[in-house]
């Protein structure tokens, strides 16, 4: 749910300022990069031979048919005999997992990682045959598993092929029923093509059925928003497959039902690298954004390319190769850096971009686009007034602003302060004693709400130690309240903390709530009142909770990332020790309020000490008169009947005698010789200023 709000005026308590900052919003953890190239792969499915390899390397084999020896959950690192190119990089070493995938990048997958396509492991590339959790036997019908690999042809012409020969496609143990089949990855040098073929499968012993819904098929980039994979379900031969959609989509099979069945023997998908990349590390220029434009940059793309071409939309819908561009929704340049203008204040547009390497030869978008909301449009001051000019000796000044309608005008003492003095068109100084600036500024209050308003899953989870979302803020802002539902069937009370983490991990607030619990979640509504910084990365997160088995959060459907609300935030993903887009964990209906504000006007009022004042208000009271003046220790008041007080002040301003209910004379001679400035307080609210000059 994405709400929006402008409201006269500023709310109740002022919290934050400069709503609607531009800002990149990305999909990923740990910054403003995209790395979106094997989604641009072009792929083909045929059905040719499965030819083993019998030679080159063993990684490793089979020794018996328990889970720690039957080639169950281990990682082997392989160096290539040629540099691979893969997603615009270069490699001459990858990892092979025994669940059915090999990775690029220096980051090793843990030994039981069994979803190489949709899991957050920050290794720079994966291509994936079988990927799930399987595992191979030892000496059944003669036969033993291993994984091995093998360079075949000549340069420049080779080809690296993984094969892993005699696995199930389960992980188990027993030997009463085994089913086996063997595939392989392939990787040809210079074209750079990734290809994966089947071997066809046949049980050894037994006939028990092993089928499952899982199991990752295809490419993934340096990120899992990054994939190029393969979909079928249940009711899909295996060999029919269609493209993925979402990076969690697998190959459905069966050892026993012909539908979805098992590979083919000699199936083969290959997927071919385009020869035109696509940039990588789109972002927003810090410090760019304006109300109506914003400077984009990014890093070249690892092709040659004359230019690169950006679209831009209020609108998720990712351009295509038939896009018409137009002055209205591109900009296409040359270079690094590109300035989009005529923007609309206030609102959030979604940026693609293409690399151009000639006018027939062009990237694929971006597949994930980069989400921006420009400034908003404050509302402005009109006029200042300073009355009088000058202050006189011991008097104030009246500070007045004109500024545009529905807005409220905010004084402060410097140009940097963020609590206002006072609010409203007009502000009473108090007594000068030198000339003093003060800075006005007219602002419009704005309040709204973020993310998955309610939930429609009633699946709990007990992650509460650092669990929640992760979230951009494109201004500084005050996060009023969220919503939560904890679930106990024993209990009806509990408590929650929820803190507020920046992307390092550091908390900058936390607050703990007694909640009611219910066994099928009862809402609370969770006041925060947090100061949110303007910054990428934050974290809102479960930190600690009591008396409940579990709160409740989104699964596989029901939400999608991100959640906008312009000129405040943008909710990305989960948050469970890094990003995640697999649940939407417990913080609904983000309340958020901030001030969009102009910037400051100066306003000055100068400060004469050679004269005195009085106010037309103590005009209306009656001249007062003091005498003598100069004095020795006594000064007589020509009328003291309608006096409430009377205040000595120095030439600084400093008061150093009141007298209450004064009469016709005053006894001052304790003061020190010099000039003073009598006020004259009346009893219906005027007052008069004196100067007097003690001998």
């Amino acid at each position: 749910m994405e709400k929006f709000y402008m409201m006269k005026g500023m709310p109740q308590k002022r919290r934050s300022f400069f709503a609607g900052i531009l800002s990149a919003v990305l999909f990923t953890i740990g910054g403003n990069v995209l790395h979106a190239q094997v989604s641009s792969y072009a792929f083909q499915q045929s059905n040719g031979t499965f030819t083993p390899v019998t030679g080159g390397t063993v990684l490793g084999t089979a020794t018996g048919n328990t889970s720690t020896t039957n080639l169950n959950s281990a990682i082997y690192p392989v160096t290539l005999p040629f540099a691979f190119q893969f997603n615009g990089q270069s490699y001459s070493a990858l990892n092979v997992s025994t669940n059915g995938f090999i990775t690029f990048g220096a980051t090793t997958p843990i030994a039981s990682y069994s979803t190489p396509i949709s899991g957050s492991t920050a290794y720079e590339g994966a291509v994936s045959a079988f990927g799930r959790d399987i595992s191979s036997f030892f000496n059944v019908a003669g036969q033993t598993g291993d994984i091995r690999w093998e360079t075949i042809g000549t340069a420049p012409n080779r080809e690296v092929v993984i094969q892993w020969t005699n696995f199930r496609p389960t992980s188990v143990a027993t030997i009463t029923t085994v089913y086996s089949f063997s595939f392989q990855i392939r990787l040809q040098e210079t074209s750079n093509k990734v290809a994966v073929v089947y071997s066809s499968g046949s049980y050894l012993v037994g006939s028990t059925s092993y089928s499952s819904a899982v199991n990752q098929v295809g490419l993934r980039g340096a990120t899992n928003t990054d994939f190029n994979n393969r979909f079928n379900d249940t009711s899909t031969s295996y060999n029919s497959s269609a493209a993925g959609t979402a990076n969690g989509d697998d190959q459905a099979f069966h050892t026993v039902n012909a539908t979805p069945g098992m590979p083919a023997s000699g199936l083969t998908y290959t997927w071919t690298p385009p020869s035109c990349y696509l940039p990588s590390s789109l972002q927003v220029t810090p410090g760019s954004p304006t109300t109506s434009s914003g400077v984009m940059t990014w890093t070249s793309s690892a092709s040659t390319a004359s230019g690169y071409e950006l679209y831009y939309s209020t609108t998720n819908v990712a351009p295509t190769a038939s896009t018409v561009l137009d002055a209205t929704n591109s900009v296409s340049v040359s270079g690094t850096t590109a300035t989009i203008s005529g923007l609309t204040p206030l609102t959030t547009y979604y940026v693609w971009i293409r690399t151009v390497c000639s006018s027939t030869d062009k990237s694929i978008w971006s597949p994930v686009a980069i989400t921006l909301s420009t400034l908003c449009s404050p509302p402005a001051i009109t006029g200042t007034s300073v009355t009088p000019t000058p202050v006189c000796l011991g008097g104030t000044a009246t500070l007045t602003a004109a500024a545009d309608a529905a807005a409220t005008v905010y004084w402060y003492a410097d140009a940097s302060t963020t609590t206002p003095l006072s609010t409203g068109p007009t502000y009473t100084t108090p007594v000068l004693t030198a000339t003093t600036s003060y800075w006005v500024s007219a602002g419009v209050g704005s309040t709204g709400t973020v993310g998955k308003d309610v939930p429609v899953s009633t699946s709990t989870n007990n992650g509460f130690s650092d669990v929640g979302l992760m979230f951009d803020a494109f201004s500084n802002f005050t996060l009023v309240s969220v919503d939560v539902y904890p679930v106990s069937t024993t209990s009806t009370s509990g408590t929650v903390t929820i803190a507020l983490k920046n992307s390092a991990g550091v908390e900058l607030q936390s607050y703990t709530a007694n909640v009611t619990v219910s066994p099928t979640g009862a809402l609370n509504t969770i006041p925060l009142n947090f100061a949110v910084p303007s910054g990428i990365g934050h974290r809102l997160v479960v930190t600690a909770a009591s008396g409940m088995t579990g709160l409740i959060r989104e699964s596989s459907t029901g939400f999608a990332y991100p959640y906008i609300l312009p000129g405040f935030a943008s909710i990305n993903s989960a948050y469970t020790s890094g990003a995640s887009n697999l649940y939407y964990y417990y913080l609904y209906n983000w309340s958020v309020s901030a001030i969009c504000e102009s910037a400051r006007t100066m306003v000055t009022a100068t400060y004469d000490s050679t004269c005195t004042m009085g106010t037309s208000e103590a005009d209306s009271a009656g001249s007062i008169k003091v005498y003598p003046n100069p004095f020795t220790d006594v000064v007589n008041i020509s009328d003291a009947k309608d006096l409430k007080s009377v205040s000595v002040l120095d030439m600084s301003g400093r008061m150093v005698k009141s007298v209450a209910n004064p009469g016709r004379q005053l006894n001052l001679g304790e003061l020190k010789s010099g000039i003073y400035i009598l006020k004259l307080d009346f009893k219906e609210g005027s007052v008069q200023n004196i100067k007097v000059i003690k001998k």
